[in-house]
């Protein structure tokens, strides 16, 4: 089972570099901007990338399109990016025809003062809060709880991290538990609201069904589970597959930039463009194997652990 793990761990967290990435790096260093559209086109599409990476290529692509004249493309391109990362920051050494593009579309999605939390899925008894803070206003998030013999509200505090805090409800005692949350700015005056004093969110403590200690007789005519050894057998089967996909993703991913380099060899029109859809498919087949392999992934990870 361990083995398992280890397997899901690095098929989830130790994902291939982005080559076009860093490829169209190379050509904004020479001013090539229109090449550098085309490899960050490629580089989107690669399935791998991390959220990280995603805002570099937004990022990057923006400006290559201000390069070129093209300021509606460029906005688009910071919307994209604000949508991920609302926090987004350019660097303020960049040319100002730059940041005054970037600060015009974040001032259109964001009021000045804007500053939102909303409520994530969460496991029972946990609160996962989005800070949503594009001028960086909070400081810090607090937890307001009360259970049904608390007297006065307690107080959790956390500073977000990537713009997120996870919060503990108190599970002491019977009934429910009653929260709000509040972001606080530098000099701890609030700034919003999840929920309120007077209209708190409440959390019920249900959802949490017991298992019985003594497994049950199955009913007449039911379908025996499948044996455990069949389970391995096909969850080792699903890691295999998942091996395999991530080795063939990680093979077209390759082919795919070495065709992207021969268009850039070549001397015809025709066999340039050749190349390039060649480049597309390859890079398209390798993302349908990385999303094919992490699905086998989960699946055989559940069956082994199951």
């Amino acid at each position: 089972m361990w083995l398992a793990v280890t397997l899901l761990v690095v098929l989830g967290q130790v994902a291939p570099a982005n080559p076009y990435l860093e490829q169209a790096r190379t050509r904004y260093e020479a001013l090539d901007f229109a090449q550098t559209l085309e490899l960050l086109q490629l580089a989107e599409q690669v399935p791998s990338n991390t959220r990280a990476q995603l805002l570099d290529i937004l990022e990057l692509k923006a400006r290559c399109e201000l390069a070129e004249g093209r300021r509606a493309e460029a906005e688009a391109s910071y919307t994209r990016m604000l949508a991920l990362d609302p926090r987004a920051e350019l660097p303020s050494d960049l040319s100002p025809k730059i940041l005054e593009a970037f600060h015009a579309v974040k001032a259109r999605l964001f009021p000045a003062d804007y500053v939102a939390l909303k409520q994530l899925p969460s496991a029972e008894g946990l609160v996962r809060v989005e800070v949503v803070d594009p001028w960086r206003r909070v400081e810090a998030v607090v937890l307001h709880s009360r259970g049904p013999r608390d007297a006065d509200w307690r107080q959790l505090r956390a500073v977000p991290e990537a713009g997120l805090c996870v919060f503990q409800l108190p599970g002491d005692g019977a009934g429910p538990v009653r929260w709000y949350v509040e972001a606080r700015g530098q000099e701890g005056q609030g700034v919003t609201r999840l929920g309120a004093p007077d209209a708190p969110r409440v959390w019920d403590r249900g959802g949490v069904v017991a298992e019985p200690l003594v497994s049950s007789a199955p009913p007449p005519g039911a379908v025996p589970s499948e044996p455990p050894r069949v389970r391995g057998t096909l969850g080792w089967v699903a890691l295999g597959v998942a091996v395999a996909a991530g080795v063939g993703g990680t093979w077209l991913q390759v082919r795919s930039s070495e065709s992207h380099d021969a268009a850039e060899r070549a001397e015809w029109a025709g066999d340039a463009r050749r190349h390039s859809e060649r480049a597309r498919s390859q890079a398209g087949w390798a993302r349908a194997l990385f999303v094919g392999g992490g699905a086998a992934a989960l699946g055989g990870g559940y069956l082994l652990t199951w």
